[in-house]
């Protein structure tokens, strides 16, 4: 290939733009993820270019043959090779590293890199002849770089079943065979193409940077959903603490209830019944009775609603029991008539979906009693492989859905107890009934 070769330039340039796009790629990511091996990276890419632009300028007699200038580029681009060869080896070091902590035994060869390119690069700066003319040094040192780069290229090839190394691996590669091509060359083929092992440089960094984008762009969307599925997992180990406070929060008032206001009303029942024996009058002592009445009945509420505040019904029972009790409750008052329908007779569900479900069941069921002046409320329960469905379906007068002033409270509670659980909700509602569709994912 002689200097002027159309085909020579093409190759130039293009694999400058092509490092320039890459290197850019690794500026953003270095930015982006604030890590030090994307800027290894560049500092890799970098040096590939600075190679490739003076290789171009001696190519083409931009500098006179064996002269002072000739000589420092001859240099710049041995000092340049190896710059980009430690740089090359320190972002190889920190990805394995940044995959698994195992990596950090590969510390001491990382060491060794640096130490051996910056004693390099102070050889070439105080004996600049001596790394023109020695060409066994020239080669010992390729071989140490070898060498180095093999030891990361082996523990690479031990993590293959992983995508992220398998692009490594291939840059890997593509880079040794290319540097292997090229110093096969400059020893059997120098005096007759002078480029040819430059042009088999030039392919290696494009088939290797091209393999590194690759695994870049990978990692960046193999990161993303680590990220989405920790926030997911984040949000639901939220969910249960909140669920597990409201739990707490109520057994803390049905105590209360139980132990404090309980005992007080229980007093105030016993000085009624102890006035209503010393008092002869008769109107009088009709009050007291209508008096004790009202603070018996109170009093028997509250210990109902203690009850079901601390009991442990709801962890000793599946969902199909909790809803199936409900429904039962519902119809004793004779209100309207709640029909309850089920597959998923021994589902094992958590206390937390089961307390989510159980509240909006009862939430919708008392929202339709009391707005909709429904006859009928249907309560279904579906479980269809990992899928939960609870369908509560009334045949009242519905309302406007698209109104959220209008929605109330208890649609509002309804909502935030579905999104607790992770689950989706569907509501319809006109003229002929309001329909809520719950799905949950098991």
């Amino acid at each position: 290939m002689t200097f002027n070769d159309n085909a020579f330039q093409a190759l130039c340039f293009f694999s400058l733009g092509f490092l320039c796009l890459v290197s850019c790629v690794g500026l953003y990511l270095g930015i982006l993820f604030k890590s030090k091996i994307y800027y290894y990276y560049c500092g890799y890419v970098v040096t590939n270019i600075i190679f490739i632009i003076a290789v171009y300028c001696k190519a083409n007699g931009y500098v006179l043959a064996h002269s002072f200038q000739f000589n420092v580029l001859e240099l710049l681009i041995d000092v340049v090779q190896m710059i980009g060869s430690f740089m090359f080896g320190a972002f190889i070091y920190y990805a394995l590293l940044q995959e698994d902590e195992k990596f950090i035994k590969l510390k001491l060869v990382f060491q060794f890199y640096a130490v051996f390119t910056l004693f390099y690069v102070i050889v070439v700066v105080l004996f600049p002849y001596f790394v023109l003319e020695c060409i066994p040094y020239f080669i010992v040192s390729r071989v140490i770089v070898v060498l180095l780069s093999f030891l990361f290229y082996y523990h690479i090839m031990l993590e293959l079943k992983k995508i992220y190394f398998r692009y490594l691996f291939l840059a890997i590669s593509f880079l040794l065979i290319s540097g292997f091509l090229a110093f096969w060359d400059s020893l059997t083929n120098y005096y007759s193409d002078l480029y040819l092992g430059f042009v088999f440089m030039c392919l290696g960094y494009v088939l290797e940077n091209t393999c590194f984008v690759c695994a870049f762009i990978y990692k960046y969307f193999f990161t993303n959903q680590q990220k989405i599925k920790a926030e997911i997992l984040h949000q639901e180990q939220l969910n249960i603490v909140q669920i597990e406070i409201q739990r707490q929060t109520m057994e803390q008032i049905g105590r209360e209830i139980h132990d404090n206001i309980g005992q007080k009303l229980t007093l105030a029942s016993l000085y009624t019944q102890q006035l209503a024996y010393e008092n002869k009058a008769p109107l009088i002592n009709n009050c007291i009775e209508n008096i004790s009445s009202i603070i018996n009945q109170s009093l028997s509420e509250l210990r109902g609603l203690s009850k079901s505040l601390t009991d442990n019904t709801i962890k000793a029972n599946t969902i199909n029991q909790l809803l199936q009790r409900e429904c039962d409750g519902f119809n004793e008052l004779k209100k309207c008539n709640v029909i309850f329908s089920s597959n998923a007779n021994y589902l094992e569900l958590s206390e937390q979906s089961k307390i989510v479900l159980l509240r909006i069941a009862q939430e919708f069921i008392q929202n339709s009693i009391k707005h909709s002046d429904c006859k009928n409320i249907n309560v279904t329960l579906i479980h269809t492989n990992n899928l939960l469905q609870l369908c509560l379906q009334d045949d009242g007068k519905g309302f406007d859905v698209k109104n959220e002033k209008g929605l109330g409270i208890g649609l509002s509670n309804i909502k935030k107890r579905i999104q607790l659980i992770g689950g989706t909700h569907k509501l319809e509602s006109n003229e002929n009934g309001t329909k809520l569709i719950i799905e949950i994912s098991l």
